[in-house]
C-alpha cells in the first residue's frame, strides 16, 4: 500500500515540477494562499527541549516556500534555544543533522513568558483589542472561506491537556477549554476547515472519546495514542534530540508530496512511518471529511520548474536507535535527556523529595491505610469526562507552589497530576478528614 502511496506520490510530484512555472511565489499562488491562516507553537523551554522549536521553525519555512503569506502565520516560541548557552551554533537551529538553519528569518510573534495558552487563545479568537501589549499583537482574523492550521508541538499529559511553558497560573491548556473556543469559533462562522498536527505526550487524551466532536469541521491528527509517550528523533547523548519522531515525519512527507494529495493519503503515510519503529502509533480525530481535502489547502504549494532536487520522494527512514531513552522507563519518552550521572541523581533525589509529601498529604485526607490504599487502586480520573479538572489543577497550582522549587521538572509534575486527580474524586471528598489545600499548606509551609 505504501509504495503505492510512493509511487502515485512521485508521479504527481514530477507533473508539478513539469509544469512551467518562477522559483518564486507568484501573484496567483499569493492570492490563492491568502485563505490560509496557521498558527504555529512550541509548548516547551529549555535546551533539552531543543527539537519544539525546532520543529516549529520548521513548519514556518515550510509555508513560507509554499507561498502561505507572511502575515497568515503566527508563532510562539520561548526563544531559548538559538542563543542558548550549550549551542554550539549560537543563532542556528536545525531540525535534522547537517540540515539547513531553520532558525535565520523567522519572526517569532510571542515569546517568552507570552508563550501561555491565554494569548493562545485570544490569538485564535481573533481578539486583538487584548493583546494589544503583548507579543505583536496579531491574531487569526480568518472567515468561513479560510482554513486554518494548527502545529502544535510539546509537552502533555494522560488526562487530556498540552502544557505551555510560562511560569503563571495558566500553564495547562485543557481539551475541553480548546473544543469550546472550537465550538464558538464555529458557530460565528469564523473558519470553513481547521487541521491540527499535536505532538505531545498523551497527544490523543487531547481529543479520544468523543471530545472533539465531528461536526465542528475540525479534524485533529495526533502524534500517538491516548496512553502513549512521544519520542524525539535523530538523538545522541552529546547533543538534544533534533526533531520529534512525528514531526520530522509529517513534514518529510509534506514537503516532498503532491499538494493535491489528499489529507487521508498523508496520514496513511505518516502513520506508517512513525509506528514502523513500533513505540507510537498516530491517531485521527474530529470531522473526516476534511480527510478528503488536498495537503494544499492547508499548506500552499508553489510549482516548480526543471527536476526535482534534493532528497528522494518517500519517508526517510526513522530509526528505532535514535529515539532510545538512556534510562528507560524513569522518565517520560518526551524527555530525553544527556547522560549525565549528577543531572540523573538531582532527578531521581527531587522526585523521591515530592512522593514522600505526597504521601504525608494523603496520610492528612485519609487517615485510614485500608481506605487509602482501596483509593490507589482507582482508574486514573480522565479530567474531561468528569468535569473536574477545576479541582485538579487548583490543586497543581498550590501543590507547585507550596511543595516544589520553581525549576520543578515536568517529569515529577506529571506524577504529583496522577495523585493530586484522586483527591478530587467524589469518594475521597465524601470521606475526607482534612481537605486537601488544607493538607498541602500543612505539609509544605
Amino acid at each position: 500500500m505504501i509504495a503505492i502511496l510512493w509511487f502515485v506520490s512521485a508521479l504527481c510530484v514530477a507533473a508539478v515540477y513539469n509544469a512551467p512555472q518562477t522559483n518564486e511565489c507568484d501573484q496567483t499562488n499569493f492570492h490563492r494562499h491568502s485563505s490560509v491562516w496557521a498558527v504555529l507553537i512550541a509548548g516547551s523551554r529549555t535546551w533539552k527541549r531543543y527539537r519544539h522549536q525546532a520543529n516549529v521553525c520548521h513548519a514556518y519555512k515550510l509555508l513560507r516556500k509554499n507561498c502561505v503569506p507572511e502575515n497568515r502565520i503566527i508563532t510562539f516560541m520561548y526563544d531559548d534555544i538559538a542563543y542558548n548557552i550549550e549551542n554550539p551554533e549560537p543563532g542556528v537551529i536545525r531540525n535534522e543533522p547537517f540540515g539547513e538553519n531553520v532558525y535565520g528569518g523567522v519572526p517569532i510573534d510571542y515569546k517568552g513568558e507570552d508563550v501561555n495558552k491565554d494569548v493562545y487563545l485570544k490569538v485564535l479568537q481573533g481578539n486583538k483589542d487584548s493583546l494589544r501589549d503583548t507579543g505583536s499583537g496579531r491574531v487569526v482574523e480568518s472567515t468561513k472561506k479560510d482554513n486554518i492550521l494548527i502545529i502544535h508541538t510539546g509537552l502533555g499529559g494522560q488526562h487530556g491537556f498540552v502544557e505551555f511553558p510560562d511560569s503563571g497560573n495558566d500553564t495547562l491548556l485543557y481539551a475541553d477549554e480548546l473544543v469550546t473556543t472550537f465550538k464558538s469559533l464555529h458557530s460565528q462562522n469564523a473558519y470553513k476547515n481547521i487541521l491540527i498536527y499535536l505532538e505531545s505526550s498523551h497527544s490523543a487524551a487531547m481529543f479520544d472519546n468523543t471530545i472533539l466532536p465531528h461536526n465542528l469541521n475540525v479534524m485533529a491528527m495526533s502524534a500517538g495514542g491516548p496512553d502513549e509517550d512521544t519520542w524525539g528523533t535523530w538523538c545522541s547523548d552529546e547533543f538534544p534530540c533534533y526533531a520529534g519522531l512525528f514531526s520530522y515525519a509529517w513534514m518529510n512527507h509534506t514537503e516532498h508530496a503532491c499538494p493535491h494529495t489528499s489529507v487521508f493519503n498523508h496520514y496513511d503515510a505518516v502513520r506508517n512511518a512513525v509506528a514502523n519503529t513500533g513505540i507510537q502509533h498516530p491517531q485521527l480525530y474530529g470531522d473526516w471529511s476534511i480527510g478528503k481535502l488536498s495537503l494544499g489547502d492547508f499548506f500552499g504549494y508553489q510549482r516548480r520548474s526543471g527536476s526535482p532536487k534534493g532528497p528522494k520522494i518517500h519517508m526517510k527512514h526513522l530509526s528505532k536507535s535514535v529515539t532510545k531513552n538512556p534510562y528507560g522507563n524513569e522518565f517520560d519518552k518526551d524527555s530525553i535527556i544527556p547522560n549525565e550521572n549528577m543531572a540523573r541523581k538531582s532527578v531521581v533525589s527531587q522526585k523521591n523529595d515530592l512522593q514522600v509529601k505526597l504521601e504525608n498529604i494523603f496520610r492528612l485526607v485519609l487517615p485510614n491505610s485500608y481506605i487509602r490504599n482501596e483509593i490507589f487502586s482507582l482508574q486514573p480520573i480522565i479530567v474531561g469526562k468528569i468535569n473536574q479538572h477545576q479541582c485538579i489543577y487548583d490543586l497543581l497550582s498550590l501543590f507547585n507552589k507550596k511543595c516544589t522549587r520553581q525549576d520543578n521538572n515536568f517529569e515529577a509534575r506529571q506524577e504529583d497530576i496522577d495523585i493530586l486527580a484522586l483527591l478530587c474524586d467524589d469518594a475521597v471528598l465524601s470521606m475526607q478528614q482534612m481537605s486537601a489545600p488544607e493538607a498541602i499548606k500543612k505539609t509544605c509551609k
